[in-house]
This record gives structure tokens, sequence and C-alpha cells, in this order.
């Protein structure tokens, strides 16, 4: 797992829960691993505005990598 990987939340925890974003959300890595979580932004996320976005600490373990980024143009 890298910065700007897709990836997918895969387990419902209170600390996520309390932010908004549920097992089934899908975001982007915006910054890589520290203390075993990474930080990820999730798109349309607040309430009332879909275009708003927000980042939350995710657990490395509660992710899986939808799709990888590759730097390729």
């Amino acid at each position: 797992m890298k910065e700007l990987d897709y990836v997918e939340l895969i387990k419902d925890r209170a600390e996520y829960a309390k932010e908004g974003v549920y097992k089934g959300d899908c975001g982007v890595i915006s910054l890589g691993e520290r203390n075993g979580y990474v930080l990820v932004l999730f798109s349309g996320k607040i309430e009332g505005d879909p275009a708003a976005d927000i980042d939350v600490g995710i657990r490395i373990g509660d992710l899986k990598v939808i799709r990888e980024y590759t730097n390729s143009f």
C-alpha cells in the first residue's frame, strides 16, 4: 500500500464512524504509513455537501487495495 493507491475500507470501527466513514467506502491514500495508519481521502463524505472531501487516519489492516497507483503517462 502506498500513496495514491485507491482503497476500500473493509472493517467498521467506532473511530471511523465518528468521522462518517463506513465499511465499503472507497478513497485514495493521501499520506503514507505512520504508526500503522495511513491517511485516506474520502470524497463527498460530509453530509449535505457531496463535493466535500475528508481525510481520515485508517489502520492499514482495515483497507483493501482496489487499484494501485501507477505513474504511467
